[in-house]
């Protein structure tokens, strides 16, 4: 019976210390998990749209993404004791009025991406926003919002757009320079400069340069806010179907100035395009933005935006684009928004100068036309 005795207090005292090791590993090692999105979606009229005939005629059409894309994400972070964190971030996109998923790269082809954190910075691992798009965000005069923005600029002045498929194993960097794959990314705040970088690895056996993406952003906020961004894309590498890529590099400047319940901001993108192959210029565009926001209330934002776009290699490949939109905020979560906006092109206009209105770009201007716009629509964060 003793012996039992024993064996029972030293089983109850080992459970013990197992059940203190757990609760002290429990405290060191926190973690959480968010499920997010957006789901946008309203209706929009355009006019001076081709026909199937070849003409132009009008069009009313459901939107799916008028302030922001429809996406759905998982992000997610672990305390690793001494200031040091894991965190993750998975994300996909998809429209809100068919429900279709899996743009620019399948379930998560936004974003899926894991790395490590602490004071002095962050280092992520994986498929992310581009670190030079974010630096341009601030001080876009709308704020890179899904339509009419400076979003479309930075996207199609990639022209012609690295489209294409490439061969096994596949670099998913997405066309329009948004989003970057296969990157290793460092981010970090020195006073108030938040300063961010990304490699983005090519894969191409031969080249280390072949579709390798560098993207480079700095933005100072204090009594102005200021940004810079930079981004080198070599294009596809070789071995595509359907595509031949193109060589990019960009840069823009900006700045923005808050006096009350107004907010100006200027902003300037430039974007060189080159053959990968020979070097030779293909286009240059030159984006120039200039906007007012104003707080009406609390809960309402009226914002004016102008935005100039020419080709320096195109004849008369010039866009000019008048925005007045206004966003009334029903909760923190939800939003109405409406839009008014004109686009008059020129006789040679292409999509590189292009603002478009619908999430995928369905509907841009017509060379030669003035084609406006008017929209109006719910978005709802979750």
């Amino acid at each position: 019976m003793k012996k039992i005795f024993k064996l029972k207090t030293s089983l109850i005292a080992v459970s013990a210390v197992m059940g203190v090791c757990a609760i002290a590993g429990s405290a060191h090692a926190q973690s959480s998990v968010t499920i997010y999105g957006v789901v946008d979606a309203g209706l929009v009229y355009v006019n001076n749209q081709k026909t199937p005939s070849g003409g132009n005629g009008s069009v009313t059409s459901f939107n799916t993404g008028g302030v922001t894309p429809s996406i759905f994400g998982f992000k997610g972070t672990e305390d690793l004791g001494g200031g040091l964190k894991a965190n993750f971030n998975l994300e996909g996109h998809f429209f809100a009025g068919t429900g279709q998923g899996g743009q620019w790269g399948g379930l998560f082809g936004r974003q899926s991406n894991v790395g490590l954190s602490n004071s002095y910075g962050t280092i992520t691992l994986g498929k992310q926003y581009s670190p030079a798009v974010l630096a341009f965000a601030a001080t876009d005069p709308r704020g890179l919002k899904e339509t009419f923005s400076g979003l479309i600029s930075w996207a199609l002045t990639q022209s012609p757009l690295n489209v294409g498929t490439a061969v096994a194993p596949a670099n998913s960097n997405a066309p329009i320079d948004v989003f970057v794959a296969n990157a290793l990314a460092l981010s970090t705040k020195i006073a108030d400069v938040n300063l961010s970088g990304s490699y983005s690895f090519g894969e191409n056996a031969g080249s280390n340069a072949a579709n390798r993406v560098i993207s480079l952003g700095a933005v100072y906020t204090g009594p102005v806010t200021l940004s810079a961004s930079y981004q080198s894309d070599n294009g596809q590498r070789a071995g595509l179907v359907g595509g031949t890529g193109v060589q990019t590099r960009k840069y823009s400047l900006g700045a923005g100035y808050t006096i009350g319940d107004a907010t100006l901001t200027l902003n300037y993108l430039n974007n060189k395009n080159s053959d990968p192959a020979t070097g030779a210029e293909l286009a240059q565009y030159r984006v120039y933005g200039a906007g007012l926001n104003y707080r009406t209330s609390v809960a309402n934002t009226a914002t004016l935006a102008y935005y100039y776009s020419n080709n320096k290699d195109g004849s008369s490949d010039i866009s000019k684009t008048l925005i007045l939109s206004d966003d009334y905020a029903l909760s923190k979560r939800t939003t109405l928004y409406g839009l008014l906006a004109g686009v008059k092109a020129s006789s040679g206009y292409t999509t590189g100068a292009a603002f478009g209105v619908a999430n995928n770009n369905l509907y841009l201007a017509t060379s030669g036309k003035t084609t406006t716009a008017v929209e109006v629509g719910i978005k709802h964060t979750f």
